[in-house]
């Protein structure tokens, strides 16, 4: 009989855990009566056609209103949210707080989503006029169809009808899109640069939420020239995609414990692979004095800012801690050294990272398993530290899940132009997001 093990006190003992805790955020709980040192010091970019000039470094989903606050006071002036966050609490946050702050330089975008298609305009508008509601606000300054999965669904009549009569109302001042790319898996439909791009030619949005980082910046990058050619605002999500070595070799010392015999060969080799790119990697980071990962990660966000026609970085804020370490990248392009370690880091790595939005090895699976949405699950789960959120999306996926993974030949690894192992990351999601489940990888 296989052991069972307690996920979480393994996500918080074993290096996997701890991966979360150096290279995305510190674990210090802030008190909401902390008074914060955070200088008032922010740049700003013109948000396309909106003419709005807001902060290039964001706010997405406030976790507190401590933290919102603590956020407005620094300079940040842009808001991501949805009606879906919290069931609508998240917005409720957002309206508490913005009482005390001049609502007209503030810019707020909130979400609805419809799988598939919308209901109805009325439907679409009595939803936006609830989130208004719980925003305490007259308007919300941008509505976004949210995780739009392929082309179809920008042109849904109830949705821009919704939008037209809105705007007429006063309610809702700009239109706008958010993607990760197709979940969808038979027959794949659009990956994320192609929904985008259809949505920069559709004309009626006037402002995205997009992936970017620098893993995925060549399809990306083509996108946001697009944009700036129809004064299309955009807002980055996921500006982070790095993962470490210690995630795989926490997980596999597990899994000898666990099991109390030596794992699978595969997976072993591909241990023994990745610990001489970790290696090699701590010799070239420490020619440049790199101590920790928080160097990478900073390195990685300015990278986006660096980017003129990427306007607004939305930084996942779990405390003031966070923000008082990420406020000081404002207005800091990338410099040379930096540029050099993050390619570095992609060589080294980016066999690590799946490309988001992405549906290359779609039709490659005879198992029909939603590689980049597990993908994006998981990066929930490890890098944004959204255990619970992300495990109940999984839970709710439809088709086979990633334990399929596990005695299959890779067929998704042969399809990939990227070189993803996706077969074992994959393994490794369903570990990280099953409720109940053994260590059996491979």
């Amino acid at each position: 009989m296989r052991k069972h093990f307690n996920r979480r006190a393994f996500i918080k003992n074993s290096s996997l855990g701890a991966m979360a805790t150096p290279f995305l955020f510190h674990n210090k709980e802030d008190n909401d009566e902390q008074k914060s040192g955070i200088p008032v010091k922010m740049s700003y970019k013109t948000l396309g056609r909106t003419g709005f000039q807001v902060s290039d470094i964001a706010i997405g989903a406030p976790p507190s209103e401590a933290v919102l606050k603590a956020a407005l006071k620094s300079g940040m002036n842009y808001i991501d949210t949805a009606e879906q966050y919290g069931n609508g609490n998240n917005e409720k946050l957002i309206g508490k707080v913005i009482k005390d702050f001049d609502r007209k330089k503030i810019f707020i975008s909130t979400k609805i989503y419809e799988e598939g298609k919308y209901k109805s305009q009325q439907d679409v508008v009595e939803r936006v006029r609830k989130a208004v509601e719980r925003l305490q606000s007259d308007y919300v300054d941008c509505v976004m169809l949210h995780s739009a999965e392929n082309t179809r669904i920008l042109k849904d009549e109830a949705f821009h009808g919704a939008m037209d009569q809105l705007k007429a109302e006063g309610k809702v001042k700009y239109v706008g899109v958010s993607c990760h790319g197709s979940t969808w898996y038979l027959p794949p439909e659009e990956d994320l640069e192609t929904v985008l791009l259809n949505a920069v030619g559709d004309g009626r949005f006037d402002v995205f939420l997009m992936t970017y980082n620098f893993v995925n910046q060549e399809k990306a990058e083509r996108v946001l020239r697009a944009c700036a050619e129809k004064k299309v605002g955009t807002t980055i999500m996921k500006s982070n995609p790095m993962i470490t070595f210690k995630a795989v070799e926490g997980l596999i010392t597990k899994m000898e414990e666990e099991k109390g015999k030596p794992v699978n060969d595969t997976l072993m080799a591909w241990r023994d692979r990745l610990q001489d790119k970790s290696n090699q990697a701590k010799d070239y980071f420490g020619k440049y004095g790199i101590a920790d990962d928080e160097h990478l990660v900073d390195a990685a966000i300015q990278f986006v800012i660096s980017n003129p026609d990427a306007h607004s970085v939305c930084l996942p804020f779990k405390n003031i801690s966070d923000i008082e370490r990420w406020i000081h990248l404002s207005g800091k392009t990338l410099k040379k050294e930096q540029a050099s370690l993050l390619d570095f880091y992609r060589k080294q790595f980016g066999e690590l990272n799946c490309h988001f939005g992405c549906r290359e090895c779609a039709t490659a699976c005879p198992h029909n398993v939603q590689v980049s949405t597990i993908m994006r699950y998981n990066y929930y789960f490890q890098n944004k530290g959204q255990e619970k959120y992300a495990m109940e999306k999984y839970a709710a996926l439809e088709g086979n899940k990633a334990d399929v993974c596990r005695d299959c030949p890779g067929y998704c690894e042969d399809a990939c132009p990227h070189g993803v192992l996706a077969r074992h990351m994959l393994s490794m999601a369903h570990e990280n997001l099953s409720t109940d489940c053994s260590l059996n990888l491979l």
